[in-house]
């Protein structure tokens, strides 16, 4: 009993020191316990560039963008719209989410879960809508660039959601997805002003993008989001820059509703004020036929390319800075890359997952850790970064290295890659636990573990 009150007091006294003199996040935190909550579902993002999880009811509910640290807040502004359309006029326009908030008043809230169905293999995810009484499918898959053997997309901040429309009807409709999205990851800093968005339009080699840039300006670590869509024959995109996700919402639920569409405005917004906080939205729209069938694609991309970790010590640049730079500005890019290369990922995926999947000898709930407990790879507090154009073996090496310089190729190539313990252990790189996992890793990403055993 002595020793352990003595365990606890030293516990705490560390405790203290660190949570409330450095103003830092305890490691191992036994008293702030995050409390269990199973609404979280498949995460969007590449391998060591952050990520964000949609949960299975729908809502973007679990924010990783800072290195190593979680915030568990359910954003209720970032959302998708239907609006469906007869005859020039909205017949059904409806949030597709279980929510019932208090804010955003204006908007129609509390979606029937009796009518959709969720369902996840890592790195993708699906959600099938059925909209009650209007004899419409929707089906939302969701896409991320998780690709063994792959170094360069595998390491891209986008996730993708391809909308497929079911028209069961024996008339034409038009139907409207609406993306709404928070400027912010739900915490105090979205309040903390100077924070703007603005329209953009990317494109390259005849494709076409267009979105809005949602610029989060903090100290430490800035990033900005990009909500897009792919703009093709018989598709229209439209956008809303800036709006109030803690008021009623009526005037884009108003906007939306009269003509399926958004108005559209140009230029910026006004930099917010501090207690002040925006969101925006983006609308893609398209004519579906009699019993036919159409597709939506819309994209979300986060640039926070230059990263410090709490002690703020030393400038990191991620992996994909070097394919898309460091400065910034790569949201476009990165948006009209995620929407044209998306089919590309799912056949790279369905080659890799088919062989194991169609095997009648394994069982299903070892196909489905096989592939659904992968997801640690990126939402494990993941680190992927460049090497300083400027470093040598001798600052990487240390005192036991100089027999493994030869590997010094290696780490230009490939970088630099740590993960977490678990996602309330904050220590990169515990080799004991690495040694468990060490094996989806030399499998599937081979220079990976090289690199990081060249640091162990």
């Amino acid at each position: 009993l002595v020793s352990y009150l003595s365990f606890l007091y030293r516990y705490f006294r560390w405790w203290y020191k660190k949570t409330r003199i450095e103003k830092k996040s305890a490691f191992i935190d036994l008293l702030c316990a995050v409390p269990l909550q199973q609404i979280y579902g498949c995460p969007l993002g590449g391998i060591g560039g952050g990520t964000i999880t949609r949960g299975w009811r729908g809502e973007f509910c679990r924010w990783q963008l800072n290195p190593g640290l979680y915030h568990y807040e359910t954003v209720i502004a970032d959302q998708f719209t239907v609006c469906l359309r007869c005859k020039g006029q909205t017949v059904y326009q409806q949030v597709l989410s279980v929510e019932r908030p208090s804010t955003l008043q204006g908007w129609n809230w509390g979606y029937c879960g009796h009518y959709a169905f969720y369902h996840a293999l890592y790195p993708r995810a699906w959600t099938v809508y059925e909209l009650p009484g209007q004899n419409v499918v929707l089906t939302c898959r969701q896409v991320s660039p998780v690709i063994p053997h792959d170094y360069e997309d595998s390491s891209l901040p986008v996730g993708v959601f391809i909308w497929e429309v079911e028209n069961g009807r024996d008339e034409d409709v038009d139907i409207s997805i609406m993306f709404s999205l928070q400027n912010g990851t739900g915490t105090k800093e979205d309040r903390s002003g100077g924070h703007w968005n603005e329209p953009f339009v990317f494109e390259k080699e005849g494709e076409r993008v267009a979105g809005v840039l949602l610029h989060h300006c903090t100290r430490v670590n800035p990033f900005t989001f990009a909500i897009s869509a792919r703009e093709k024959a018989g598709t229209g995109v439209t956008h809303l820059t800036a709006f109030n996700p803690a008021g009623s919402g009526r005037e884009v639920w108003q906007d939306l509703l009269q003509d399926g569409r958004l108005d559209s405005p140009t230029g910026k917004s006004s930099l917010t004020e501090k207690g002040e906080v925006t969101a925006a939205a983006v609308c893609a729209s398209c004519r579906v036929p009699a019993r036919g069938h159409r597709t939506l694609e819309l994209a979300l991309a986060w640039d926070m390319p230059r990263i410090h970790f709490g002690s703020k010590e030393k400038l990191h640049l991620r992996r994909y800075t070097r394919f898309f730079g460091s400065g910034g500005n790569a949201a476009p890019a990165l948006s009209h890359h995620a929407l044209t290369h998306y089919e590309e990922w799912e056949k790279k995926i369905e080659e890799w997952q088919k062989p194991i999947l169609e095997n009648s000898q394994l069982p299903s709930w070892y196909k489905s850790a096989l592939f659904n407990e992968l997801y640690f790879m990126t939402d494990g507090g993941t680190i992927w970064v460049e090497l300083p154009p400027d470093c040598c073996a001798e600052d990487l090496q240390g005192p036991a290295g100089a027999g493994l310089s030869h590997l010094l190729p290696v780490l230009r190539e490939y970088g630099r890659f740590a993960y977490l313990e678990g996602q309330e252990y904050r220590m990169y790189n515990t080799y004991d636990v690495h040694f468990y996992a060490s094996f989806a890793l030399v499998m599937l990403w081979p220079k990976l573990q090289i690199s990081l055993q060249y640091d162990i």
